[in-house]
Formats: C-alpha cells, structure tokens, sequence
C-alpha cells in the first residue's frame, strides 16, 4: 500500500510537470522524418507520434503545414523526435519534446517492446511512452512574461481628503455619465477570454490503425505515375524524366511480375485494380502502391 501511494504521487507530479510545462505552447510539430530514420515516416513513427498527441488533445502539425503564426514564431510550439535506448532484442524509445532554441522541455517515460517485426515494435513502444501522459488534458495556457517591477512611492500621495461620497440614495437622478468616462473592462474580459483560434486540421476521434490507413492512403496519392516500356523478359517502367525506376520480368502468372529497384527486389501484383509492389526490408515485409500506365 505505501508503494502504490509513493506510486500515485509520482504519477501526479509527473502530469503537473507535464501541465505546466506543455500547456505553455500553442503548437506540437511532428517531424515527418525522424533523426537515425532512413525514410520518411518509417515504421509508421511520425503517423504514431502524432495520432497520440491529438488523442491528448494537442495541436499537432506536421513540419510542412504550419499555419502562419507558427510560421513567422516558431517559438510558439514544440518539436518532437524520438531518442532510442534499444537493445538486439528489445525496442526502447521516448518521445523527447524541445522548443525553438532546442532546449529539452519535457520527455516521456521509456516505453519498449521485444516485438521482433520492427513496425509492429514501434507502435507498442511509442504507445507505452504516452502512458507518462495518462490523465493529461492538453489546454494551450500562454506563459505571462512580467518583467514589470511593482513601484510603491507614497511621497505626496495626500494633497488633499477626497470629497464625501455620495451615498447610493442621495445621488442626483439626472446624473449624466460620458461614455468615455466608462472604464471598458466588460470589453477587455471578453477579449482575454475569447478562445484562442485553432489550427485549420482537425482530427476526428479515430483508431491507431484508422489513422495508419489515412496515411497510407495519402502517401499513395503523391506517388509520380510511372510508365512501361516492353522489353524482352517483361518491362521497365519509367519515370517522366525519364529515368527507369523498375524493372519487371514476367511470370507464369498473369499481372505479377518480379520486380527489382535499386538494389530492391520483390513482386508486383494488382490488388483491387491497384498495383502493389511488396518487398521486404530486413524482417520487415513491406508494401508501396504504384501507378503506372502500360
């Protein structure tokens, strides 16, 4: 009983660290690469990173759709990047957050996983880390600076006694008041407490794996349309440089083709009148969607 009590304490302390530091920044940007990966958004890492952060609620971005203010003050958010502690048979990371002047500002718990696929290892580690952040609510609260010190000077402060106020029953009826004389504190009241405007990227409350389809989907939009030349084991497909990106020799087997890129070797097939290329990267087997025009 007195560890879990130790236990709890901790754990509250941590999520105040945490308030009070990251309440203070309007912004979260999620690199779309992150530092010792070899790709873009390999593993699925930044897709992770960021569906966590606006499951708490964040204004997370990626690093190439900030909105304007964070543009021209890139002081007003936090970058992420994730420090890795891993061993040959267990994945450790911690989602490390740093401001403008790339000061630590806070950093998560050490999560891990001995999932050998390295995607799936990924996933359960990064989701371990955000558990420092359980029972945290994102609420973007600006730090005040006051540098302003208070000068109490009472010299000459009594020149003369104030007249005698008037009393609410006593006080003239046809009293007039200026407008400008009205001190117009309502209007500064609403004007402090107005909500803040949100970033125009909205994420609607989805799963982990909603969210890794969503960026596959969109990743696959961006890829160039390729085009094939016949040849004769089968094709090559080019790009509109042109440049050869694949080349395909035919199989036993109608719309799959053995395909070899750069070093990469694997199959091309088409699934659902789209072509895939599968292939594998260490353990990993991976997938990319292609266009291409025969």
């Amino acid at each position: 009983m007195k560890y879990l009590c130790l236990f709890l304490f901790l754990a509250m302390g941590f999520n105040a660290h945490a308030q009070a530091v990251l309440n203070n920044y309007k912004y979260v940007i999620v690199p779309k690469k992150f530092e010792g990966f070899r790709s873009e958004n390999q593993y699925q890492t930044s897709t992770i990173v960021k569906y966590y952060l606006v499951q708490q609620n964040f204004n997370a971005l990626y690093e190439d759709v900030l909105p304007q203010d964070l543009n021209e003050d890139r002081c007003l958010g936090l970058v992420t990047s994730l420090e890795e502690d891993s061993s040959m048979f267990t994945t450790r990371v911690s989602v490390v957050f740093k401001d403008c002047q790339g000061v630590e500002r806070y950093r998560t718990r050490l999560g891990s996983s001995k999932s050998k696929q390295f995607q799936e290892a990924y996933r359960e580690s990064i989701a371990e880390a955000f558990q420092s952040l359980d029972g945290f609510r994102y609420s973007y609260s600006p730090e005040v600076e006051n540098n302003q010190s208070v000068i109490l000077n009472f010299k000459n402060d009594v020149k003369a006694l104030p007249p005698p106020a008037i009393k609410p029953e006593e006080k003239p009826l046809n009293t007039e008041i200026a407008d400008t004389d009205i001190p117009l504190v309502e209007e500064i009241d609403k004007e402090m407490a107005a909500p803040l405007t949100q970033p125009s990227e909205v994420m609607e409350a989805i799963t982990l794996e909603e969210a890794v389809a969503e960026e596959t989907r969109s990743e696959a939009v961006e890829i160039r349309t390729l085009y094939a030349q016949k040849t004769e084991t089968g094709y090559q497909l080019v790009d509109t440089t042109p440049s050869i990106q694949f080349y395909l020799r035919e199989t036993s087997m109608p719309n799959i083709f053995i395909a070899e890129r750069k070093g990469q070797s694997g199959l091309l097939y088409q699934r659902n009148e789209q072509w895939v290329f599968e292939y594998y990267e260490g353990d990993d087997r991976l997938q990319e969607v292609l266009q291409i025009k025969f």
